[in-house]
């Protein structure tokens, strides 16, 4: 089948969010069906995410199927609606095993289904490292040695032929953590063990570790022609050994030459070309620094977190123009609007600034977690920043992350003892990035910090800048040269006050009275040489200003940031929706968000995107360019609100619910939740919740959910009656949940609270409303009695649909991991009822 005549196409989706995925995939899947429609390519979207925007997006998405992401749901979709192809790079690696399984069952070949994007032999191969390792030692490329071995006698002889360290994986993995670094026979024989408990193969892989060496990622396309080009190569400041996720990276690369750089895109682009993949593939290489030659360790032919970032911090529209491809389009034929250059999809992106991408962190919802950083992935989301300069990127990037302290942690660092700094340098754990600047503030060298960590001098340098640059502020406090300084290299006001021992509005003060300001420069592809317009933004303290005053009348809303633990992408979910229902409305869209994967961040939802970090004088300085009617801070943000209660906004200022509100569970009881909006003169019922009894534990958890609770009829009436009885008597309009424990025959009212964001994105997929769109109509005053009530009756009747949240125990190790609500990554949602 030609991809001409494609008129529809099955996603495949990623499932729920798990320590190796946010909503980066989410986000490309609403981005590349929005294409889709444009193309008068029908879409059908597979997935049991509740926190998923694309799957609310009726507009966008033709079918969202919610259900279990398995090869009979899929069968039965692929029966009911008959599409012409199938689509699994918008699925991780789990969407690659359901489509081999799809392959072997001849689901495939039966219903004439086309694959875009891979060919089948490619998904065999990438399920498969054996045989994919055979194709790239027969095309000649760069590989570590791998051999495949059934039982711990053959691991153990072929370990020492290799020499150690070496590297332990499963073969066909049951789950995503199952890759362990053996640096001796003690270690050996549980690493074996554990990877063959996790093998659907029953095998495990042996392999050379190049631990030490250089990572560097490399982002390319190709369409069905053969072009090639790549989008971008980054380099992480970590070395081997440690997750490519955990690491600092850097887009461009700061330490290779230009030889290494087109040898690697040259070998990247071989693979590309003899797996005969059509879109996106990411290709992870191992350099060796004193050698200067590389391996490589992995091939991506999906979408992923780093293939975010590039698009974020690039400002390449990929998903836009892989849809395109997988529709049979060339790149040389590809038009991306006004705001591109002509044939602007077939030109490698450049850039004038340089972006920092840092992990983050979710210790301190699971303590018990080690914090010993290796080859398997611990952090939970990344942020970003954009500056001309590396220290710049770098500051800004760590100040984006949620609830950073004020002096990034420099003061811990100075309670280490030297033995205990010593442990923290030869054993890297999070946050090591503040060890480094302690340890050369103690005085050791960068040829001897670089001889431990493997880290390239370069970066060494790099971090004693941002050392002295620190002391020169603390040793000159008050100074003008000083402070242009700092605010040249990225140092936000609250920072530099902290040093200087005054308040971030007397640093705001001499900003003003020395006339330096802010100024806005535009994120695009051929880093200004075409006129192009991607409406991304990031400060910088220059002379020309980029930005402009967004179209009236406008609402600057500051995004969620991260994935983190307990909320998800919940948050990210429902700042999209209202964001969505903002532009019905016919406001123009002003977002502030540092999370390269959040959906919010998608060109379509916005006018213009400042990837900025939330501190006051950033927020402070947009409502000044922007000077929008509404403005809208998450509540957890409390330090911004306290240092904005304290300005002339301008504008009217909208807390969005709290998404930090603790849970009234942990009691181990049945409870009964009630549900509602509420406009301010009535309670609308939602319907009703129910915690679920944890076969594990044998206790009730309010981390599993039933839609709805059964409560018996001759109580319903009354318990109903009550529950919006205590909803009315609040001050505001909202989204409400009243909670009672249940017992046999009594209901006892546990309290009152804001409907939960990941509760309100369950809620919207079963009644098929969007909630966040009703929140926003109520506090714009679009709202109305009969408005509230037409929705209602629109909703479905759903029948029976469960919730059960997911968490990062196994992926962190954690045995015996207690299920709560602040420790949630992900969640999956079942209607036990046929739901097309």
């Amino acid at each position: 089948m030609a991809n001409s005549a494609i008129k529809s196409v099955l996603i495949i989706g990623p499932g729920a969010n798990d320590i190796q995925h946010g909503d980066e995939l989410d986000a490309a899947t609403y981005q590349m069906a929005l294409t889709f429609k444009r193309l008068g390519i029908r879409t059908i979207l597979a997935d049991d995410n509740p926190f998923s925007f694309s799957l609310d997006n009726r507009s966008v998405i033709d079918h969202a199927c919610i259900g279990p992401l398995n090869v009979e749901n899929l069968v039965n979709l692929i029966k009911h609606y008959h599409p012409h192809a199938i689509l699994p790079t918008l699925g991780n690696r789990r969407a690659f095993e359901l489509t081999q399984e799809l392959l072997e069952k001849g689901i495939l070949q039966e219903c004439d289904l086309k694959l875009l994007g891979i060919p089948e032999a490619t998904i065999r191969q990438i399920n498969n490292p054996v045989l994919l390792s055979r194709t790239l030692h027969k095309m000649e490329a760069p590989m570590k040695s791998v051999v495949t071995v059934s039982n711990y006698p053959d691991a153990l002889s072929e370990a020492r032929k290799l020499g150690y360290p070496v590297i332990i994986r499963s073969v066909l993995p049951k789950s995503s953590s199952t890759r362990r670094i053996v640096h001796d026979e003690h270690e050996l024989a549980p690493a074996v063990q554990s990877c063959l408990s996790q093998s659907r193969a029953e095998q495990v892989l042996v392999q050379q570790s190049l631990a030490g060496y250089k990572e560097i990622e490399v982002v390319v396309q190709r369409d069905l022609s053969g072009t090639m080009m790549m989008l971008s190569m980054v380099e992480d400041m970590d070395p081997i050994g440690i997750h490519a996720g955990d690491s600092i990276a850097f887009n461009p690369p700061q330490t290779l030459l230009d030889r290494q750089i087109q040898d690697m895109r040259d070998t990247a682009f071989a693979i590309t070309r003899k797996l005969r993949i059509v879109g996106v593939n990411h290709v992870q290489f191992a350099l060796d620094p004193e050698s200067g030659k590389f391996y490589v360790i992995k091939n991506s032919p999906y979408f992923d977190r780093i293939v975010s970032f590039v698009a974020q911090s690039t400002g390449y529209p990929i998903a836009d123009v892989s849809a395109q491809l997988y529709a049979g389009k060339r790149l040389r034929d590809i038009d991306l609007g006004p705001n591109y250059a002509p044939h602007a999809a077939l030109i490698e992106p450049a850039m004038d600034h340089i972006a920092a991408r840092v992990p983050v962190w979710g210790f301190s919802a699971i303590p018990s977690a080690s914090r010993v950083l290796g080859t398997e992935k611990k952090s939970i989301g990344t942020v970003f920043g954009i500056g001309r300069s590396t220290i710049e990127a770098l500051f800004k990037a760590i100040e984006s992350r949620y609830q950073e302290p004020t002096d990034f942690h420099l003061a811990a660092q100075k309670k280490l003892t030297d033995d205990e700094l010593i442990v923290k340098l030869v054993h890297p754990e999070t946050g090591r990035l503040f060890v480094l600047i302690e340890a050369m503030d103690r005085g050791y060298s960068v040829e001897e910090l670089s001889e431990m960590t493997k880290i390239d001098p370069y970066y060494f340098v790099q971090i004693n800048q941002m050392r002295l640059l620190i002391r020169e502020i603390t040793d000159n406090p008050n100074k003008e040269p000083v402070l242009i300084k700092a605010k040249g290299y990225g140092l936000s006001n609250q920072l530099i006050a902290r040093l200087w021992k005054t308040t971030p509005h007397r640093i705001y003060q001499m900003l003003v009275d020395h006339g330096l300001t802010i100024k806005y420069k535009e994120v695009e592809p051929s880093a200004g040489e075409f006129d192009q317009h991607t409406n991304i933004f990031y400060s910088a303290f220059e002379d020309e200003n980029e930005g402009t005053k967004t179209a009236q009348p406008s609402a600057l809303i500051v995004g969620t940031g991260s994935l983190r633990l307990g909320l998800s992408n919940a948050g990210d979910y429902f700042v999209t929706q209202m964001m969505q229902e903002l532009r019905h409305e016919g406001y123009h869209i002003v977002i502030v968000n540092t999370n390269p994967s959040s959906i919010s961040l998608c060109h379509d939802l916005s006018d213009k995107r400042y990837i900025e970090p939330p501190t006051l004088e950033n927020i402070v300085q947009l409502l000044k360019v922007e000077q929008p009617q509404l403005l809208f801070i998450p509540a957890s943000y409390d330090q911004l609100l306290a240092g904005l209660a304290k300005v002339d906004l301008g504008c009217r200022l909208i807390v969005l619910p709290d998404d930090r509100l603790p849970r009234m569970d942990g009691r181990a009881t049945k409870m009964v939740a009630f549900n509602y909006v509420y406009d301010g003169d009535y309670a609308y019922p939602l319907g009703t919740m129910t915690n679920l009894l944890s076969p594990e534990q044998l206790n009730y958890q309010s981390t599993a959910l039933r839609y709805p609770a059964e409560v018996p009829n001759y109580l319903f009436q009354k318990v109903s009656d009550e529950a919006s009885d205590t909803v009315m008597k609040q001050d505001h309009p909202g989204l409400y949940q009243v909670i009672f424990v249940a017992t046999d025959d009594e209901y006892h009212q546990l309290g009152l609270q804001p409907l939960p964001l990941p509760e309100v994105a369950f809620l919207s997929k079963v009644l098929q409303i969007s909630l966040p769109g009703v929140y926003t109509q109520l506090l714009t005053g679009k709202m109305t009695a009969g408005t509230v009530m037409n929705s209602l009756k629109q909703a479905a009747d759903p029948g029976v649909v469960t919730y059960r949240a997911t968490f990062p125990f196994k992926a962190l190790h954690v045995a015996n991991g207690v299920p709560a609500f602040n420790k949630i990554i992900g969640a999956r949602m079942q209607f036990l009822t046929k739901h097309y």
